[in-house]
């Protein structure tokens, strides 16, 4: 039985690209029917006018993006009597109209926090690690319950992190729809009830000199970065750190740098222990072409004896995840330009590699690992549903048959996590005392890469997921590092990447 759901939009001309993508998204779900598509009354203006003029000013000059689908069914003119015979309203106008309805709907009325008037602003103007964002229910007789927190990476113009966080966050509605489906409750598995946010932080029209100074510096910053670039100064560039430890007790403030000489980066680094060697792959970044591909070399203490390339394709690829599978050596690199999974094997070690299978046709997937747990194969990735070619946000589980990929299951949950902090993918999973793990980047802090993070799977199911962060490693344990988001171990040696400073700078950019 599907969920009959009804949707309340805003007096915009045109719906945003989040409201968009969740009407697209329920429309092509059989779990959910739209019932009703209505827009709400107007809502009294709650941004300072001089905030709202410096919005439309940014707008003009900064075009955001937008490649959500453009065809929505029709909107009807509000009508109380639509919202009558629903399980859920799902209001994004933040109308006071609106919200006396909520009694209506069998599990209330949902709102987002990224849709209240000023969402976004103050975040952007204290240049914020985050901006967070609440799913909240309301109910009969006034309750409120929150249904969901996440937190996704501010971006330094406020424009643009209003219709950022917006287009993003409707995920957080699919995957409280689907747990309603699966489970009877929309709520997250936590321990406790989660706190009910107060409104956004206003932000006034004093703010605007500072905020604006803010955004010359930021602006100034990317100039430098481009220019760093065609200057071949190697902005922000990743390199690796080689040391001695295993997966959870690594140490990366003892290790060994490798750093490349060249016009280049280093990054996504994985160890591979085969015939009494260790191989470490990672990818190599050639700052002229723009484009990664993937190389090889032999660790023979603390020192790196390259071997070459291992893949290099017309399209960038990064991520080079090694794994054997019976008598094969597989590799499932990151390929997310031809929008599609690529599983590659080795027919010559390490150096020659045929492509052995294909999934996810259509699908740009980021940082993908397949694993086997208690004799049952998944598969993590990374996916974009939004216009800002963000992968950092949302992380997708699968069930499958294998490495193969030839049988791709969607898990009811997806995404599974929803967190700039946590959800994107920074390594392998791995199996200690019967304990499960993963790491995983924290991409706070407007910086990719920022931080790295080793979280317990303290649930994995068919129809469940949680995990726990067990550690979080900040780029403070070294000099002259900005960032640190990729690690792996192998035969007591683990490896790391880091990003350096860029131009001499405190930080890169803010996104």
């Amino acid at each position: 039985m599907s969920i009959r759901i009804c949707v309340v939009l805003g007096q915009a001309l045109r719906p945003g690209p989040g409201e968009r993508r969740f009407i697209s998204a329920l429309t092509g779900d059989p779990r959910f029917e739209l019932t009703a598509l209505t827009t709400a009354p107007a809502v009294a203006e709650r941004v300072p006018s001089g905030v709202q003029r410096l919005i439309d000013i940014e707008q003009l000059a900064f075009k955001v993006p937008d490649t959500a689908p453009k065809e929505i069914p029709p909107v009807a003119p509000f009508d109380p009597q639509a919202l009558s015979d629903c399980d859920v309203i799902v209001d994004f106008s933040h109308s006071g109209a609106v919200l006396d309805l909520a009694a209506r709907a069998r599990h209330g009325l949902w709102r987002l926090s990224a849709f209240e008037p000023g969402a976004g602003f103050a975040e952007a103007r204290d240049r914020a690690p985050v901006t967070e964002v609440q799913l909240v229910s309301h109910g009969a007789g006034g309750s409120v319950e929150t249904l969901s927190t996440a937190a996704y990476d501010t971006k330094f113009l406020a424009s643009r992190n209003r219709a950022f966080i917006r287009e993003k966050s409707v995920q957080m509605v699919l995957q409280a729809l689907a747990r309603l489906v699966a489970t009877g409750s929309a709520v997250a598995g936590i321990d406790g009830p989660l706190p009910v946010r107060r409104g956004a932080d206003v932000f006034r029209a004093h703010d605007v000199p500072v905020y604006l100074g803010r955004t010359v510096q930021e602006l100034v910053r990317r100039a430098l970065f481009a220019a760093g670039e065609r200057l071949g100064r190697r902005p922000g560039m990743f390199s690796l750190r080689l040391g001695t430890g295993d997966r959870l007790r690594f140490d990366p403030g003892s290790a060994t740098d490798l750093v490349p000489q060249n016009n280049e980066f280093w990054a996504d680094p994985f160890l591979f222990e085969h015939e009494g060697a260790l191989y470490l792959f990672y990818e190599t970044y050639d700052y002229r072409t723009r484009l990664g591909h993937l190389s090889v070399g032999r660790v023979e203490g603390d020192r790196l004896v390259p071997l070459g390339d291992a893949l290099k394709r017309p399209y960038h690829l990064s991520f080079p995840f090694v794994l054997s599978h019976g008598d094969e050596i597989l590799m499932i690199p990151e390929t997310h330009e031809t929008k599609r999974t690529e599983v590659w094997r080795a027919t010559t070690f390490p150096t020659e590699w045929e492509l052995a299978a294909t999934a996810f046709q259509g699908v740009a997937t980021a940082d993908t690992v397949v694993f086997q747990h208690q004799g049952r194969w998944w598969l993590f990735t990374n996916i974009c549903n939004d216009s800002f070619n963000d992968f950092g946000s949302e992380l997708h589980l699968f069930m499958i048959d294998g490495p193969m990929l030839n049988e791709v299951v969607p898990h009811p949950l997806n995404p599974v996590v929803i967190d700039t902090r946590t959800a994107r993918g920074g390594g392998r999973v791995f199996c200690e005392n019967g304990r499960l793990y993963r790491t995983s980047q924290d991409n706070s802090h407007g910086v990719y890469g920022y931080g790295l993070n080793v979280m317990e799977i303290t649930r994995l199911d068919e129809t469940g997921y949680q995990e726990t962060r067990l550690r979080h490693v900040l780029p403070d344990f070294t000099d002259g590092i900005m960032a640190c988001h990729h690690m792996d171990a192998a035969a007591g040696r683990f490896v790391i990447d880091v990003r350096r400073r860029a131009l001499g700078g405190p930080d890169l950019w803010r996104r």
